[in-house]
């Protein structure tokens, strides 16, 4: 692995500032070398955004939990109430738009108890207050034995509801219910570029066991988007941002660059550094640099193992 020490001699060595051994840090040296990290991070952004791309995988589980009411998505309008029933019921999830007033009751556990009835409404206000877009409700109650649950929804205006899911587990947070489901991997992933074009894998319960997703979306390179119902562990491999390299950066970190990116690197710095110095020698690393930058952007092609099974039969 190349290190930051490695890449600051190369560096040196180019601006004719080193013995080629060693870094020296001295007056005719220290300029550069504080100025070295700005000069790293833009040649790693440019390589890394727009030519030798850094490749990481993420990986995501899928196997939902069952749905009480049934595997259905209910998307639908109702002009003053709805009501939805589960028994042995601990957990909910709903979107709504409307203003709306919803009641979670629990029946009574035992003949000394009464039923318990739960009512369901925004920080703010006691109605459920949302016109324009759908809202996520969700929340955990007790239900010990396992009673009847009913979710009932009254209004005096048109009001719609989707995703409506009752869940026999507890969570501690519970787990969106939607037929598809939304990764924002700018969020969830900290140094996330952009999507890789179609290296996206899944390993599953079924035959066969692990092969190239092809049941996905990607909206905006940024979101992926994979159907609830396809169970199992995706692979996700994307393309990510460069570490960034400050002055307190050791000489001992390893920067994760393939040996032919970490090779042009020095030119790109070298040729931000010596400006000043020598403009001409600065010109020639620079075009250097641009010339194999342009050499590792060119595609190549890889070979890929891929299976597929055919529904009709005929192989």
């Amino acid at each position: 692995m190349t290190t930051w020490k490695d890449i600051k001699l190369a560096t040196l060595q180019k601006m004719f500032s080193s013995n080629g051994t060693t870094i020296q840090i001295d007056s005719s040296t220290q300029e550069y070398i504080y100025s070295m990290p700005q000069a790293a991070n833009e040649g790693l952004q440019l390589l890394s955004t727009a030519g030798k791309f850094i490749i990481k995988p993420w990986t995501v589980n899928n196997f939902p939990f069952n749905n009480l009411l049934g595997n259905t998505y209910i998307n639908s309008r109702y002009n003053s109430s709805a009501e939805y029933k589960a028994e042995g019921a601990h957990s909910y999830y709903f979107e709504i738009m409307g203003e709306v007033t919803c009641n979670l009751t629990i029946d009574a556990q035992d003949e000394q108890s009464d039923p318990v009835v739960i009512s369901i409404h925004s920080e703010e206000e006691t109605l459920i207050k949302s016109s324009d877009k759908y809202t996520v409700f969700k929340g955990v109650f007790d239900n010990a034995n396992g009673k009847m649950v009913t979710l009932n929804f009254t209004s005096d205006y048109p009001f719609n509801v989707r995703n409506v899911c009752f869940y026999k587990e507890k969570f501690i947070d519970v787990p969106a219910y939607r037929e598809f489901l939304r990764f924002d991997l700018k969020e969830l992933i900290p140094d996330f570029y952009q999507l890789s074009e179609t290296d996206i894998y899944l390993e599953s319960n079924d035959e066969p066991r692990y092969l190239a997703a092809s049941n996905y979306y990607q909206e905006a390179d940024k979101t992926l988007v994979i159907p609830r119902k396809d169970e199992g562990v995706y692979t996700i491999y994307y393309k990510a941002y460069p570490g960034e390299i400050t002055l307190s950066t050791p000489d001992e970190y390893e920067l994760a660059l393939d040996p032919e990116v970490a090779a042009i690197l020095p030119l790109y710095m070298a040729s931000q550094l010596y400006k000043d110095d020598d403009n001409a020698i600065a010109t020639v690393y620079r075009n250097e640099f641009e010339v194999a930058r342009e050499a590792l952007s060119q595609k190549a092609n890889v070979s890929k193992r891929e299976e597929f099974v055919s529904e009709s039969g005929w192989a």
